[in-house]
């Protein structure tokens, strides 16, 4: 009996212990966990060499960002170059495999939707939390089989969820509902593979699903160089 009293008591501890944090005590274990501000603070740019696969189509991809700014990714498949750039509040893209090789302007709700990528993957919630997006602690939920802390930000584009491990406070999930071209589509993204780069872990796997493709997009990092020389010029829209 006393043995069953002791088994409920530590539980009861844990689960009000969970539920005792806010969503700013879990967002500032997820920042320690990942290096600490100082350390992402001090990241303006970076440089992502990637390889990608969909449908067993595989790509080779180089990502540059210059943190809040800019972001210009250009990605080889079957001997094409696709580009695509947000620079600001503008994009354009250049697709040869949808029949055009010169720029196009991306259209203003897409730029709107794409500013995220302008952070650098795995870090969005120390972004959130340096711009003091409004957060919410959800509480936990399953994530198949694993027990994971919620934080819902509302960002300008979308209000995201971001599962987090309650033992690493690392992001292993996020799920968002975003307007685009008029329909609400639920983007979700898997996180995985972490690694210390320059003292900073971040996640070398991204898997995404979004209605539409026509299976999960696998992103697998090869490289990230934090604070590259970045040519500002890359951004500009060919004339």
């Amino acid at each position: 009996m006393k043995k069953q009293l002791f088994v409920l008591t530590a539980t009861l501890l844990v689960s009000v212990g969970l539920f005792a944090q806010t969503a700013t005590d879990v967002v500032n274990k997820h920042i320690d966990a990942i290096g600490g501000l100082d350390k992402i603070k001090a990241v303006k740019s970076a440089q992502y060499d990637q390889h990608m696969s969909i449908s067993g189509v595989e790509m080779t991809g180089k990502t540059v960002v210059i943190v809040g700014q800019a972001m210009r990714t250009d990605v080889t498949v079957m001997g094409q170059q696709i580009t695509q750039v947000i620079n600001g509040d503008a994009g354009w893209s250049i697709n040869p495999m949808q029949g055009g090789s010169t720029p196009q302007d991306t259209p203003a709700e897409q730029v709107a939707l794409s500013k995220g990528n302008t952070e650098l993957t795995g870090l969005q919630l120390a972004y959130a939390s340096m711009k003091a997006y409004p957060m919410v602690l959800k509480g936990t939920e399953k994530m198949g089989t694993a027990d994971r802390l919620r934080v819902d930000v509302t960002r300008p584009e979308a209000t995201v969820s971001y599962y987090l491990d309650p033992q690493t406070y690392l992001i292993t999930n996020t799920k968002a509902t975003v307007t685009a071209g008029g329909q609400k589509v639920d983007v979700e993204s898997a996180f995985g593979d972490y690694k210390p780069v320059e003292g900073i872990t971040m996640p070398f796997t991204v898997d995404l699903k979004a209605p539409g493709m026509p299976s999960n997009l696998t992103t697998t990092v090869d490289k990230v160089t934090l604070n590259p020389t970045i040519d500002p010029a890359v951004f500009n829209k060919p004339k």
